[in-house]
């Protein structure tokens, strides 16, 4: 069995025919050379899904989804690449334990010991005498046991000792109790005591339905319970980092319902799955944020926020707004009557269906937003009105941009809405937009220049910016600032080496990772290299393995592989190509050099001078002279 992971990846690739694949997850026909399918992926009528035993690859002709059998199994389970790999490898009879990196055996070890734990809490609450009180507090909340047991409801008893003592008599390392977060070290004394004590526990899981952390509700008689907090959840480890968990997800990732819902509560999702309301999920207590975005954009197109109708939650809708409007997901906002909480509303006769109606109706959230600026002022003046377009307007200005036609409909529709509603030509919203636009990467230049200057001076960073993976697009609407000949052509030269893996140590002899001003396409140039200085095939495969820890990265690399793979010349392009970076750096050597002209003295301006008339006279490297089509010709 292969060592490399790459090699133990393509090994398992071959062993995983896709036709038997798909056929094993969906029913399947032979239609000639190839077998047809009703779409897993869309609310298919006829068999639009076409998989090719010859290309080992499938495409739906309807939705467009297509790829290989690592991505339908991804797709269809709605998993990552590791987790999809896992997966083909169990059906393939590939055993991966002997492939686990030391940190990948660690990370099973943790694991293992969640899940003995989450039973023998389980059990107390199920079975023990000690959990009588906290099976009658969940029944009072009306939740069955049917819906405790499917949620793995446990309870942690009293006594401080009670796990650690579990430990001891079964041979479960306290040492990594404590890295879970289940026990602690007593101060200044030998041994260790239970951090979750007298609570109902709720098992927090991955998507992939793995036990990861809890979150420990008291119980209502605790002393404790009118001076300190109601729930106390996990604190960060190897495992559990709450703010990119969402309480339910592996649950209803399945529902299939065209969006999921997200509340703040555990009993909340529960009772919303017990009443067959299984598309509902909860934050960890905290607001949710970018990396919650990009797991509900994975499983559903819509997601409908469900807030308090206060001055609190409709602050939320702003934070959440400024997330969704640069994802490819639809946001809605929706508020329940009376002030009720999920689970109060659905115990209520009729609950269940007035619960359903909330959701099913929900109001787009931009036409939320919207609506209660102008509840504020019911004859708003035009200087109300340029306010109001102002804030909608820089939460588009200061979003990422989206790449693709899909991406102009949406900021397209949202202008065309806001210049609707008040009373704007849509050419004015456009220019404000621009303008708005302009401010924000006038803003975002100069935090990365007191990033640099931070690090020139042996300073921490002042700004943490993570590497975003969406990439500009030249295809702008009218107003909007345009994506410079720099990214459009670094995306052009990814394009190529993806689809000839022939050309990347010939890009690599001449250009520099660190030439890229794309973030993320720097990153994908560099493990192409990477990949060609350790001796392999710099190919998609290899990047595949690479690129584990950034999903959509990978995502995006398949799709400019395509693009690359329609280009016809690809030689001469990277030629034309690496000319045009060469431009580039010597122009902006030169613009640097005008820069400093002006506090220069004498001697300094005639050396600038020199350094400008060498860059412009510079004689092209060998190669620069290939003719082809240019770097800016539409890539097809």
């Amino acid at each position: 069995m292969p060592s490399d992971p790459v090699e133990l990846t393509k090994q398992i690739k071959a062993a995983s025919d896709i036709v038997a694949v798909v056929g094993s997850y969906i029913n399947i026909v032979p239609a000639g050379k190839i077998f047809k399918a009703v779409c897993p992926f869309h609310n298919d009528t006829r068999p639009s899904l076409d998989i090719d035993p010859h290309r080992q690859r499938y495409k739906c002709w309807s939705c467009g989804a297509q790829g290989d059998v690592f991505a339908f199994v991804q797709n269809h389970e709605k998993v990552g690449f590791r987790e999809a790999r896992a997966i083909l490898a169990a059906k393939a009879g590939i055993k991966l334990d002997e492939q686990q990196s030391p940190q990948d055996h660690h990370r099973t070890r943790l694991l293992e010991v969640m899940r003995w734990a989450q039973a023998k809490y389980a059990y107390q609450y199920l079975e023990g005498d000690l959990g009588e009180e906290a099976r009658k507090y969940m029944g009072a909340r009306k939740l069955s046991g049917k819906t405790t047991r499917d949620f793995g409801i446990g309870f942690a008893p009293i006594n401080g000792d009670w796990l650690v003592k579990l430990a001891l008599a079964e041979g479960v390392p306290t040492d990594t109790l404590v890295e879970v977060g289940l026990l602690a070290a007593r101060d200044g004394q030998r041994g260790y005591y239970d951090r979750f004590r007298d609570r109902v526990m709720f098992p927090i899981k991955d998507v992939r339905g793995q036990v990861v952390g809890f979150g420990g509700r008291i119980m209502p008689n605790n002393p404790l319970a009118a001076r300190g907090p109601k729930y106390y959840n996990s604190a960060e480890t190897p495992l559990f980092h709450k703010k990119e968990l969402l309480y339910g997800l592996d649950l209803a990732r399945h529902a299939n319902a065209g969006y999921l819902a997200v509340v703040e509560g555990y009993t909340d999702v529960m009772m919303a799955h017990q009443c067959g309301v299984p598309q509902v999920v909860a934050t960890m207590g905290t607001a949710l944020n970018p990396q919650h975005v990009a797991q509900l954009s994975r499983y559903a197109p819509k997601v409908v926020l469900l807030y308090d109708a206060d001055a609190g939650g409709f602050a939320g809708v702003d934070r959440a707004l400024e997330m969704f409007v640069s994802q490819d997901v639809e946001l809605a906002v929706a508020t329940l009557p009376d002030g009720l909480d999920p689970c109060d509303l659905l115990v209520k006769p009729g609950g269940t269906e007035t619960f359903k109606e909330v959701l099913t109706s929900a109001a787009d959230a931009l036409d939320f937003k919207l609506n209660k600026l102008l509840e504020r002022d019911p004859n708003p003046s035009v200087e109300t009105k340029r306010r109001i377009a102002d804030d909608i307007l820089g939460v588009m200005a200061s979003a990422p941009p989206m790449p693709g036609a899909a991406a102009q409909m949406k900021r397209e529709l949202i202008v065309t809405r806001i210049a609707h509603r008040l009373g704007f030509k849509q050419e004015t919203m456009w220019v404000r937009f621009g303008e708005l636009r302009k401010d924000h990467e006038q803003k975002q230049r100069e935090a990365q220049q007191k990033e640099q200057e931070g690090h020139r001076d042996g300073g921490r960073p002042t700004v943490t910016v993570r590497p975003d993976a969406v990439l500009p697009t030249t295809e702008r609407p009218r107003g909007a600032s345009k994506a410079g000949p720099a990214v459009a052509a670094e995306r052009q030269l990814v394009e190529l080496l993806l689809s000839d893996p022939l050309l990347v140590p010939v890009a690599a002899a001449r250009l520099a990772p660190d030439e890229i001003t794309h973030t993320g396409l720097r990153r994908i140039l560099s493990e192409l290299y990477g990949v060609h200085a350790a001796g392999g095939v710099p190919d998609l495969e290899s990047l595949r393995e690479r690129l584990a820890d950034r999903e959509d990265l990978f995502e995006v690399s398949q799709k400019l592989q395509f693009v690359g793979q329609q280009m016809q010349d690809r030689e001469q392009w990277l030629a034309r190509l690496l000319k045009r970076f060469a431009e580039m750096k010597a122009e902006a050597e030169a613009r640097r050099a005008k820069e400093q002209l002006a506090g220069a003295s004498d001697d300094e301006a005639i050396e600038l001078l020199r350094r400008i008339q060498q860059t412009q006279q510079r004689p092209p490297k060998r190669g620069d002279n290939a003719g082809g089509p240019q770097p800016d010709a539409p890539a097809a």
